[in-house]
């Protein structure tokens, strides 16, 4: 079943006219992977928009797919299973992926700009050069990520887990860090003017050093 010659995996005819009421209220069929890879990379976005608000939301399973390069900018892959998943040097601005499990993913140099990951598992992905500026990742888990180089200015990060991650070089400016947990994260060189934290944030044993200037990075400290 080639998806795109179906026109909306079905839920519209090729001309789009609406569907008759009776196919209406039975509902889209549901898609397997393979379906679902076909519908995003063939169909587009909107398409994959559609079928997921038809199904309200249901969880996902795209684990192991290769999205490398795809421009998916604006697509709903909230409570998806996308471990394991190749996104290098994709386009996912504006994307939302709240809840959404991206554990073991590689997301080299992906571009997730003021992208929605709230309470997304991220953990040892690799999102070396990544894009997550002016991104919502609060309450993530990034614990053992490779995040070198990666640009979180102005996101959210607070009550994100950075536990072990590698964050060498990776610029934060601006942004929230309150809650999150650097502990035994490395943050050479990592770029951390005008952050946004308070006495739950915990630096671990090696804090920047304004933290240690201030009253605020005293109490965070473990």
């Amino acid at each position: 079943m080639h998806l795109h010659h179906a026109g909306l995996f079905g839920l519209m005819s090729p001309m789009n006219e609406p569907l008759q009421n009776s196919e209406r209220a039975a509902g889209p069929a549901l898609l397997d992977k393979a379906q679902l890879f076909e519908v995003i990379v063939m169909e587009g976005v909107d398409a994959f928009n559609h079928y997921r608000r038809q199904t309200g939301y249901m969880p996902l399973d795209l684990s192991g797919l290769d999205f490398t390069a795809k421009d998916m900018a604006g697509i709903n892959l909230s409570n998806t299973n996308l471990s394991g998943c190749n996104f290098d040097f994709a386009y996912l601005v504006e994307s939302t992926l709240i809840l959404a499990d991206l554990s073991r993913s590689s997301c080299r140099e992906t571009d997730f700009y003021m992208a929605n990951l709230e309470e997304a598992d991220l953990p040892h992905a690799n999102l070396e050069q990544a894009n997550f500026a002016s991104a919502s990742l609060s309450e993530a888990v990034l614990e053992g990520c490779q995040a070198l180089r990666a640009n979180f200015q102005d996101a959210d990060l607070s009550q994100c887990n950075f536990r072990k991650a590698k964050l060498a070089d990776a610029d934060l400016t601006g942004a929230n860090v309150m809650g999150a947990d650097f502990r035994d994260a490395e943050l050479e060189w990592a770029i951390l003017e005008d952050v946004r934290f308070d006495a739950s944030t915990q630096w671990g044993k090696n804090p920047p050093l304004f933290v240690t200037q201030t009253q605020a990075g005293r109490d965070g400290l473990d």
